[in-house]
């Protein structure tokens, strides 16, 4: 049977048309990268942030977001760059949170973390006071000035629940001390070196510190040394910025920058009855026995402490080896002592390093006068000690009638072998 070609013809189009139809393509998925760092870093006053990034294989109908739970992260926009405000941080606190960036199921996160602000405590001098020690205790001038919202007794102790930013300054140049008394503070930038250089416009670290006292002014609630501090003074007033514990401490005096340091009265000598001996025993330095005698026109008070208006005589003695009876007492060896400007520590001399003679102010609290002797003698005899020595130009004579012995406790219980010189310590903060 034949066929019609025509209708096998017609017949074989669908299967031509339908091997002809075009195949669809998978669309590839959503690349999105971050280009700039995962991570911004502010500072506690906030500002704005950009965040960088690609994306490939856009999808019709999708987005592309950012978005935040936290409050302080706020105008976010989205274009070719995605930019954001942080917001000002009051608080103390470090704060933290993240952006998410998403396209799909495409996504990223950036992170943003802003510093708290710096915990400062802020503090206003109603009283400024110090001492003046010129070149007592260093080759630089030395004001110690004492800041606080209180001051201090008339004795010179502290007052009950009262601040205090005690300040020990070196400086090259010496301050004005104007016909009253009064001591100028020079002006400058005093910065805290932490290392007692005593350098000049330095800040020390021994008696610098900051203290609060307790209700009772039986003892301090805090005394902390300072971690950093920076003083500007001027002709108006002081400024201090420190460092305790981690806190900014800024503490302000307004009004002239003066500190009484009181009118020098003349030291004019004469004769002086001791009736006050003490002292130690520092032993035998190569065959040379060392003695560090003070004699004193009163006694000590019952703490150890000098007492107002006395008169004190520091006599470092190089002689013979001493008689130390059964009882502990050190009788100091008789003979003449002469003064010796070299310090070469020979038998029968008095030393010039530690050596010397000093007054207490009416109150207790200082010392009117401090000098090293410029000539002494020292006759020690077996019922007492005469002393003539030069002062300032003034001279004394200074008579201890007794038997010259101090209690050392035994042969061998001598003082430590480092001291300091006749100059007493420097004065704190006293309870």
């Amino acid at each position: 049977m034949k066929i019609n070609k025509l209708f096998l013809l017609l017949l074989a189009l669908p299967l031509a048309f339908a091997s002809c139809e075009p195949t669809e393509t998978p669309q590839a998925d959503p690349v999105l990268t971050l280009t700039s760092e995962n991570s911004f870093q502010f500072t506690p006053e906030g500002g704005q942030g950009t965040i960088t990034y690609t994306l490939e294989n856009k999808s019709k109908g999708t987005e592309l977001t950012a978005t935040t739970s936290a409050t302080w992260i706020t105008d976010i926009t989205v274009g070719e760059q995605i930019t954001f405000t942080v917001a000002a941080n009051e608080t103390t606190e470090q704060r933290t949170d993240r952006i998410l960036v998403s396209y799909g199921n495409a996504s990223f996160n950036v992170f943003v973390k802003q510093e708290g602000v710096e915990p400062v405590e802020n503090f206003t001098v109603k009283v400024l006071d110090g001492v003046y020690y010129g070149t007592r205790y260093s080759d630089n001038y030395n004001v110690a000035i004492y800041l606080s919202d209180l001051g201090f007794k008339e004795d010179g102790y502290v007052l009950p629940d009262a601040t205090y930013y005690v300040l020990d300054l070196y400086m090259d140049n010496e301050p004005t001390i104007d016909a009253e008394g009064w001591l100028t503070v020079p002006a400058g930038k005093y910065t805290y070196d932490g290392t007692d250089s005593q350098a000049d416009m330095s800040i020390g670290l021994s008696y610098s510190m900051y203290s609060k006292v307790n209700s009772t002014a039986s003892a301090y609630d805090v005394q902390l040394p300072f971690d950093a501090a920076e003083l500007v003074v001027s002709e108006s007033g002081l400024e201090l910025i420190a460092y305790i514990e981690g806190v900014k401490h800024i503490v302000t005096y307004v009004g002239e920058p003066k500190i009484f340091a009181g009118v020098p009265e003349p030291i004019t000598g004469g004769e002086i009855t001791a009736p006050t001996l003490y002292g130690e025993y520092y032993g035998d330095m190569g065959g040379i026995h060392n003695y560090n005698l003070y004699l004193s026109d009163q006694p000590l008070d019952p703490n150890g402490y000098v007492v107002p208006n006395a008169y004190y005589f520091s006599l470092d003695l190089y002689g013979a080896e001493p008689v130390i009876d059964a009882e502990g007492y050190l009788h100091v060896p008789a003979g003449t002592y002469t003064y010796d400007v070299n310090d070469d520590y020979s038998m029968n001399e008095v030393g010039r390093e530690y050596s010397g003679a000093y007054k207490v102010n009416d109150n207790g609290t200082e010392y009117q006068w401090i000098e090293a002797f410029e000539d002494a003698t020292v006759i020690v005899k077996e019922d007492g000690i005469e002393v003539n020595c030069i002062v300032a130009g003034a001279e004394f004579n200074v008579t201890y009638t007794g038997e010259p012995k101090i209690y050392v406790g035994g042969a061998e219980s001598y003082a430590a072998a480092k001291r300091a010189a006749f100059v007493p310590a420097k004065s704190t903060l006293k309870l």
